[in-house]
C-alpha cells in the first residue's frame, strides 16, 4: 500500500512539474509576441518621422518593465491587469489617431482580486492586429471588463472588413492564452464569434477557482 501511495504521489508530482513547465513556456512566448507587435508599431511611426515616436518608446519601456518583473508572479491584482490593458491601448491609440474609436469600460467590485498576469492582453492585441490594422477605413474597438464576486466577464469587439477572416483560424496569441486558461482556470468559458463586420470575444472566468499549478 505504501509503495502504491508513493508511486501515486510521485506521478502527481511529475504531472505538476510538467504543467508548471508548460505554463512557464507559454508565458515566455507571450512577451516576445507582444514585443514584436509593438516594435512593428514603433517602426511604422519612425518611418513617418512622427513626433509621437519618443512617447511610444517611453510607454513601451514601462510595459516591458512590468513584464520583466510583476508578470513573473503567479498572480497580480485585477487593477494591475486592467492598468496594463489601459497602457497598451494608449500605446496603440497614438498610432491610429482619429481612424480608430476605442471604448474601454470597467465595473469592478474588488480591485484587489487576484488574477493570472497578462491573461487578458492577448485578446486586446488580437483586436488591434486583426481588426484595426487590417481595416482601410474608420473602425472601432469596444472593451468591457466586469468583475462581481469573483466572476469576471471580459468582452471585446472590433470592426473587421466584410471580406476579411471569413474562415477564422486562431493565431499564436489566442491559442497560447486558451491553453493558459485551461491550465489555470478550470471554470471558464471562452466564446469567439465571427460576424460579417464584427469580431467578438467573450470570456467568463470564475477567479475563485484558480488551479494550483
Amino acid at each position: 500500500y505504501r509503495i502504491s501511495q508513493r508511486a501515486k504521489e510521485k506521478e502527481k508530482g511529475l504531472i505538476k512539474e510538467k504543467l508548471e513547465a508548460e505554463l512557464k513556456f507559454l508565458r515566455t512566448q507571450t512577451n516576445p509576441h507582444f514585443l514584436f507587435n509593438t516594435l512593428n508599431n514603433i517602426y511604422a511611426l519612425a518611418r513617418k518621422k512622427s513626433d509621437d515616436t519618443a512617447d511610444v518608446v517611453m510607454k513601451l519601456s514601462k510595459l516591458l518593465r512590468f513584464m520583466l518583473y510583476e508578470s513573473r508572479n503567479n498572480s497580480i491584482s485585477i487593477a494591475e491587469e486592467l492598468k496594463v490593458l489601459h497602457d497598451y491601448i494608449e500605446l496603440e491609440r497614438i498610432r491610429y489617431n482619429e481612424r480608430l474609436t476605442i471604448h474601454f469600460t470597467r465595473s469592478v467590485d474588488n480591485e484587489a482580486q487576484p488574477i493570472a498576469p497578462l491573461i487578458l492582453l492577448p485578446f486586446v492585441e488580437n483586436a488591434f492586429k486583426h481588426g484595426a490594422s487590417e481595416t482601410r477605413f474608420n473602425s472601432f474597438i469596444t472593451i468591457h471588463a466586469q468583475l462581481q464576486q469573483g466572476q469576471l466577464i471580459f468582452t471585446i469587439e472590433n470592426f473587421k472588413e466584410e471580406d476579411a477572416m471569413e474562415s477564422f483560424t486562431e493565431n499564436i496569441g489566442l491559442s497560447n492564452v486558451r491553453r493558459q486558461l485551461e491550465l489555470m482556470y478550470p471554470d471558464h468559458q471562452l466564446d469567439i464569434e465571427v460576424g460579417k463586420t464584427v469580431f467578438k470575444i467573450k470570456l467568463m472566468i470564475n477567479l475563485y477557482r484558480h488551479a494550483a499549478v
